[in-house]
């Protein structure tokens, strides 16, 4: 697949077959969206792979139910994986110190990036994704044990399509670009 096709392919897909996805199948995703570009090349972003169906069960039932649309999406997939963001490296000094008056907004800028890019790289692979952010990001770091530094930027379902949804109607550009 060119890279055009790939950028006006991609969807968020909620239906998935029942086809289980490797650990090489996330790897050969991962390698691929670990390519997109960060602050000072930090390199902040880490990936928190869940195949483990009563694991993805359990963060589907405990972390998502004032969302029951994610709830439902999350138990479809046949696997997640948490993009994670590791604290005060993006738009940061080595000191410490902000770089921007942005702050930690660079944080969430470079977690875009790289969902953005995983996404891709997944379609890419003929693998469908769908981007979540509504969890309970407290509980997600408790039943997955993660570090203290990780900021969960998102949840990702993965796996093989049943189908490619039809792409929404996009505004026209002179709503959405303007040349000065």
């Amino acid at each position: 697949m060119d890279a055009i096709q790939c950028l006006i392919s991609r969807r968020s897909v909620r239906e998935y077959k029942d086809t289980p996805l490797s650990r090489q199948d996330i790897e050969n995703v991962v390698e691929i969206s670990q390519m997109a570009s960060c602050w000072e090349n930090t390199q902040p972003i880490r990936y928190v792979a869940v195949l483990d169906k009563e694991l993805k069960d359990k963060i589907a039932e405990e972390c998502t139910k004032k969302f029951p649309w994610n709830t439902e999406n999350i138990h479809e997939a046949p696997a997640l994986v948490i993009l994670c963001a590791v604290k005060g490296l993006s738009g940061y000094e080595p000191d410490g110190t902000p770089s921007t008056s942005k702050g930690t907004h660079w944080q969430s800028f470079d977690a875009g990036v790289a969902a953005a890019h995983f996404c891709l790289a997944a379609n890419a692979l003929e693998l469908g994704t769908l981007i979540m952010g509504r969890y309970d990001e407290g509980k997600i770091k408790e039943i997955l044990r993660l570090p203290d530094e990780y900021d969960v930027s998102a949840i990702i379902a993965i796996g093989y399509p049943v189908v490619i949804p039809a792409a929404n109607e996009r505004k026209p550009l002179k709503e959405v670009l303007a040349f000065l």
